[in-house]
């Protein structure tokens, strides 16, 4: 069971480093001090000095939260219960597959329907770690639909399915090495100490009054999440906003507009680079596959304009909902050094984004040009090899997953089946709305990796089925809006770390990152019907 504990301090806050940065895990490793903390169905678990990749999951997915209320496994001791748990969804999703070679579906897509139903099951449940489940998902996928051993009952019924190495290439896709470097600078930077620089450089000219400091929260925040994990930058800036905390008055309402700015900030700037999120990633891979193109630049050509008006009405908006009163202001942010080392670092992070930048000018794929801070970090020793080991491996295999499992619903024509489960006579509108409307209510409880790893396969059959709105659209509405399902604190790590500060209350999260998120999906779907309109003129 998980106990309360005191709130996470500043110190211990700033322990959180290259955290995990996918929602609903929360690795051991994020911050020093051990405390545990339940809100609702989520279990927030630190551990001092711990560098295992295990998690807390007794309470932290709502549908294993009410197999638990049902009781399945009465009386069995703790250890064995999340067998049984696996035991239980794997013989679902076999009664899915069943079913599905009940109404004559070919075998290759009962085989791809247990590996679907397997695979969402375990990751909306987190039976067992999300990367773990993602491995066991590419290896069924190389054992049934690969069918290595030629076995009659295995593989494609015309014995015409995909090789190993297909399996494997759509896994391992060039958009990882993309994310790999950014995993990399945001390690260069918390090594070097450019993050806590660069934020004190940020916030200090903000101080001088609530509505400057929260639009200085705001805008650190958004620099940071263009290419560091939502998680870092929530735990970087959480480390210097506690401290202003015990400047400002207790009771005044202000103090939750502070804290509640770092998450729904940092959710929303995972919107506006394709290193800034793994559904971004995702969305990227597909709609190269799709045959469509988008680079680095004209992803954030579209993203940057919907995270500013976003980002201004969350300032507009926190600023009505917690007024900072009358008190007397004056609040004092401490001053960071930076290295030589930490120049050098600035340096090749701002080398590294401007070719990405300007990738329409020479011709040179993001994720090619991606290698440069990897080899000049290397190179200098900037990172080590226990830097190396210490990257979130994890997110990189979840990704791999995600992107195998497409892959695998494209190949056996299981996404054309779950797209026609929406009638081919829907308006592309209606279309439209219901595949946003499912993001944000799925995304609200669930990974939103595993989400966008569901939807965007079936977000391409969609966009073959409207044509008028096309493929980029539809794929990048699923990434845009999976980034804004914040309207709980289980909903997103950041969410769950700005939790335990104790400044704030569901309802907190409820009245900010629900409303801006159902505003950003109302705005994303708006403009992506209004550009289709345009297209037919």
């Amino acid at each position: 069971m998980c106990t309360e504990h005191t709130p996470l301090s500043a110190q211990r806050v700033g322990q959180a480093g290259n955290a995990g940065i996918e929602r609903g895990h929360i690795r051991k490793d994020v911050v020093e001090g051990e405390s545990e903390r339940t809100y609702g169905h989520s279990c927030i678990r630190w551990n001092p000095g711990a560098v295992s990749d295990e998690y807390c999951t007794s309470r932290d997915a709502p549908l294993r939260f009410i197999v638990e209320q049902l009781r399945l496994t009465p009386g069995l001791p703790e250890w064995i219960r999340p067998y049984v748990a696996i035991l239980v969804l794997v013989g679902l999703a076999c009664g899915a597959g069943w079913l599905a070679h009940a109404w004559g579906w070919p075998r290759e897509q009962v085989l791809a329907v247990v590996i679907l139903s397997a695979t969402v099951l375990l990751w909306v449940t987190e039976t067992l770690p999300l990367f773990a489940t993602a491995f066991i998902s590419i290896s069924l996928q190389l054992l049934l639909i690969g069918n290595p051993g030629n076995w009659p009952w295995l593989g494609f019924e015309d014995g015409n399915g995909p090789t190993l190495r297909d399996i494997m290439a759509a896994a391992v896709d060039p958009v990882l090495l993309l994310f790999f470097s950014g995993l990399v600078l945001s390690r260069a930077a918390v090594k070097t100490g450019v993050d806590r620089r660069l934020a004190s450089v940020l916030l200090r000219p903000m101080a001088d009054s609530p509505g400057r400091l929260l639009f200085g929260v705001i805008a650190a925040t958004t620099c940071f999440s263009l290419w560091m994990s939502n998680t870092a930058t929530t735990a970087l800036m959480l480390t210097l906003v506690v401290p202003i905390l015990g400047q400002i008055p207790e009771g005044q309402p202000f103090r939750r507009a502070l804290v509640v700015a770092v998450p729904v900030s940092a959710n929303i700037s995972g919107m506006s680079t394709p290193i800034a999120s793994p559904p971004n990633a995702i969305a990227m891979s597909y709609i190269a596959r799709a045959g469509g193109e988008i680079s680095f630049i004209g992803w954030m050509a579209i993203a940057v304009p919907i995270v500013l008006v976003l980002l201004a009405f969350t300032w507009w908006w926190l600023l009505r909902l917690y007024p900072a009163g009358d008190f007397e202001w004056r609040v004092n942010l401490p001053e960071a050094s930076l290295s030589r080392r930490g120049r050098w670092v600035i340096f090749v992070a701002a080398l590294t984004f401007g070719v990405w930048l300007t990738e329409p000018l020479h011709g040179v794929p993001a994720s090619a040009a991606a290698a440069l801070p990897i080899t000049l970090f290397f190179a200098t020793s900037i990172i080590t090899r226990d830097d190396v080991n210490s990257l979130d491996w994890d997110v990189l295999i979840l990704i791999a997953g995600g992107l195998a499992l497409g892959f695998m619903l494209q190949v056996t024509g299981l996404d054309a089946r779950l797209a026609t489960l929406v009638s081919a006579d829907t308006p592309d509108w209606a279309r439209l709305v219901l595949l946003a409307t499912a993001t944000l209510g799925l995304g609200t409880f669930f990974s939103n990796t595993a989400i966008a790893s569901m939807l965007v396969p079936v977000a391409v059959v969609a966009a073959g089925l409207s044509p008028s709105i096309g493929t980029t659209a539809f794929t990048m509405i699923v990434a845009l809006v999976a980034s804004l399902s914040m309207a709980l604190p289980i909903s997103t790590p950041p969410n769950a770390m700005a939790y335990t500060t104790r400044e704030l209350s569901s309802r907190d999260f409820v009245r900010t990152g629900g409303f801006v998120g159902l505003l950003g999906t109302a705005l994303i779907v708006t403009i992506a019907l209004a550009w289709a309109a345009l297209r037919g003129l």
